[in-house]
């Protein structure tokens, strides 16, 4: 080949490497102006678009499922037991007997009773100075001491103690210590096992007069004889108790223990609780409801009835509104609610703050029952539920609303509706 015609072929090369080159390079700037419109339309968006955008999610419906079961409706408050009317020994002085001398102090030498012990008829509690303090029956108490020749009240009440004890006070007038009555106080003593306490200062055997000795003359005075020692009831030994079996509330008191108040302290009455209602659920409780009682303390349960509802109580008002109880009731007004027990109270209750729980209405048996927010009211007063099957469609479901229970009402279906445990109700979008 010649030296022109290789010349001609590189030129011609050379053109061909630039037309590439320029194609090349129109194609990658239409790719990059291509990739970067798209980037950018990302970016920008038309108003609808954005309007659109900002639009709120579709409303969607809460449901909650139709259940069966038993439902009751019931309050809880706190209340508190209380002893009543209570009666308490106080010996203040130890009585002469015939086989001891007397003590130079008070001190307690025995305890044999216990905080909810239930004590009998003439049975020893606790012991001072060799002395014994037991209770008997009477609603008197035991003002005085009762020794041969007193009369009154308190000594009958004494005789009917100890005729029930089993000790007949023979022929003596009721009302009246005599012979009979005093050695009905000495066997119970030695029922007891203690001395029986006595009284120097009775009548006088003798009568004084001068003794004639014989001349005419009268001679010497005899002596008077000694005051006759009889057997009494001291006040410091005897509690006297409306009825018995009696309830032992405090025994406040240890073997040692100088007397200085009392040694034990018994209960008139039964235990009585009182609960304590908000005023703002006085519609909700009434009398003859079921009540249960716990004690946390101590574990005690009991069943019972209220058996009465009473007027408001407020801090100022006083009355049933004592201070023990605004301090249960933590200084609020409250409603009084007097709890009658199914049997009687278990000691465990003495003196215990306890959780009351009040059956204010139940069903006899398992219902139909939805979510209080299921229930729907419409302008023509009729209550319903609406339906939601399992394709998403909607009915509405005429009810009648029963007992409510812990967020739950009974519902029954009206107008040939139908309902059943486990479809989905409409409680809120």
């Amino acid at each position: 080949m010649s030296g022109d015609e290789s010349g001609a072929s590189a030129a011609a090369a050379s053109r061909l490497v630039r037309r590439r080159r320029t194609v090349l390079g129109t194609a990658a700037v239409a790719v990059a102006l291509s990739v970067g419109g798209l980037l950018g339309s990302s970016w920008v968006q038309s108003p609808s678009q954005a309007a659109a955008d900002t639009r709120p999610p579709r409303a969607s419906v809460i449901t909650a499922p139709v259940v069966e079961r038993v439902l009751r409706s019931t309050v809880v408050l706190r209340g508190t037991f209380s002893d009543g009317r209570t009666v308490s020994a106080v010996p203040t002085s130890v009585a002469l007997t015939r086989a001891t001398s007397q003590p130079s102090q008070l001190m307690v030498t025995g305890v044999y009773a216990h905080a909810g012990q239930s004590v009998r008829a003439a049975q020893v509690l606790v012991e001072y100075s060799g002395r014994p303090v037991f209770a008997l029956k009477g609603t008197l108490p035991a003002y005085r001491d009762l020794t041969f020749g007193e009369e009154g009240k308190d000594v009958a009440q004494l005789q009917d103690a100890l005729r029930s004890s089993g000790h007949p006070t023979g022929s003596d007038a009721k009302g009246v210590f005599g012979t009979g009555t005093e050695h009905a106080v000495e066997r119970l003593y030695a029922k007891l096992g203690y001395p029986v306490p006595v009284n120097a200062a009775g009548p006088q055997s003798g009568s004084g007069t001068a003794v004639d000795g014989g001349d005419g003359a009268a001679g010497a005075a005899a002596p008077p004889a000694a005051p006759a020692a009889h057997a009494m009831v001291p006040a410091s030994e005897v509690v006297f108790i409306p009825s018995l079996p009696a309830r032992v509330v405090s025994v406040p008191v240890r073997v040692g223990d100088p007397v200085k108040g009392s040694v034990v302290t018994l209960a008139r009455g039964g235990m009585t609780l009182t609960g304590y209602l908000d005023p703002s659920q006085a519609g909700l409780v009434t009398a003859g409801m079921r009540a249960q009682v716990l004690a946390e303390a101590t574990g005690a349960q009991a069943d019972g009835t209220v058996e009465s509802v009473g007027a408001p109580v407020t801090p100022d008002s006083g009355g049933a509104g004592d201070s023990d109880s605004q301090k249960t009731a933590g200084g609020a007004a409250y409603l009084p609610l007097a709890i009658r027990p199914a049997a009687a109270w278990d000691t465990r209750f003495a003196g215990q703050d306890v959780r009351i729980t009040i059956t204010a209405a139940a069903t006899d048996k398992a219902v139909l029952a939805v979510p209080q927010a299921a229930i729907s009211a419409g302008a023509d007063a009729r209550t319903t539920v609406t339906v939601v099957a399992p394709s998403g469609v909607q009915h509405v479901v005429p009810v009648r609303a029963g007992v409510s229970a812990d967020g739950m009402v009974e519902v029954t279906p009206l107008d040939g509706g139908r309902l059943a445990a486990g479809e989905k109700v409409v409680v809120g979008q």
